[in-house]
């Protein structure tokens, strides 16, 4: 058994697909299938499910790939550490941030790569649940966007400050919005909101339920960029977390501050709170707490 062959085994199960996987380890896909062969040989029994193509991991195969990842997480972080004590932080952040938190992280990206000039990044768009799966699957350094007071107790957080929830409009519409609109009235706009089953569109529909309303968004989508975009083309107005750098970049669009209750989950940066967490992750909240630490 080598290193060589865990990580061959890990990207199978990370592309569920030969051909995907070998090319994702810069390799052929038969040099990829014979390693993985000789593991088994090696070991004695089955780990993939195979027929025409990949069909999963056998049960003794997904018990040695919770193995493997715990292994590779420890080699990976060995070789991060030996570069950290010679002074140097070296390799790709990996992040997934959940689009509608709205998180403008490029502040701590530059300060990194000022620091560290061998820093490279990754950035997925992902749900809140997949955030902490890849976390705990040690697929991500960093996660950001909005988790649950106990899922955030099993991590190492970063909470970032409360900004509500604001109301986007264009010139056609700031004139004739009421100063103070109700439920009723923002209802009866044309509006853009994040689509059905996202957290913050769930929050949206439990608060205005509460009051009596049902919200009939005119357009939906899972990108604050296409909402932003469509209030900005006179649209509609557009319902979404404040604290969004593309405010600032749609000349004639206003935001609102809205007096609606707080949501259950929290804005927070997060990473892993134990022994498996790399020097990456370390790194980024460092300089993440530095910049941030005037506001928390």
């Amino acid at each position: 058994m080598d290193i060589k062959q865990l990580y061959y085994l890990c990207a199978l199960e990370r592309e569920r697909h030969f051909g995907r996987a070998a090319r994702a380890c810069c390799i052929t896909q038969p040099t990829l299938s014979m390693r993985i062969k000789q593991l088994e040989s090696e070991l004695g029994m089955p780990l993939v499910r195979r027929g025409k193509q990949f069909e999963g991991f056998t049960p003794e195969g997904e018990r040695v790939l919770e193995r493997a990842r715990t292994l590779l997480s420890h080699y990976d972080n060995l070789k991060l550490e030996v570069e950290a004590m010679k002074g140097r932080l070296t390799g790709t952040v990996r992040l997934g941030l959940v689009p509608l938190s709205c998180m403008d992280l490029s502040p701590v990206l530059a300060r990194l790569r000022q620091r560290y000039p061998g820093l490279g990044f990754e950035i997925d768009d992902m749900t809140a649940d997949a955030i902490v799966q890849g976390l705990e699957k040690n697929r991500l350094d960093i996660g950001g966007g909005f988790f649950e007071p106990e899922v955030l107790a099993q991590l190492n957080s970063l909470a970032l400050p409360e900004q509500g929830v604001v109301l986007a409009c264009g010139p056609e519409w700031r004139e004739r919005l009421p100063t103070a609109p109700t439920p009723q009235e923002l209802a009866a706009l044309p509006l853009c909101l994040p689509k059905a089953g996202m957290y913050f569109r769930g929050y949206l529909e439990t608060v205005f339920a509460r009051q009596g309303v049902r919200l009939q968004p005119m357009l939906e989508s899972d990108s604050v960029y296409r909402l932003m975009r469509a209030v900005h083309a006179g649209l509609g107005c557009a319902l979404i977390p404040a604290g969004s750098v593309l405010f600032s970049e749609l000349p004639g669009v206003e935001c609102r501050p809205l007096a609606l209750p707080a949501m259950a989950r929290i804005g927070a940066l997060v990473m892993r709170n134990d022994d498996q967490a790399s020097p990456l992750a370390r790194g980024f909240f460092e300089v993440a707490k530095e910049l941030w630490h005037p506001l928390v």
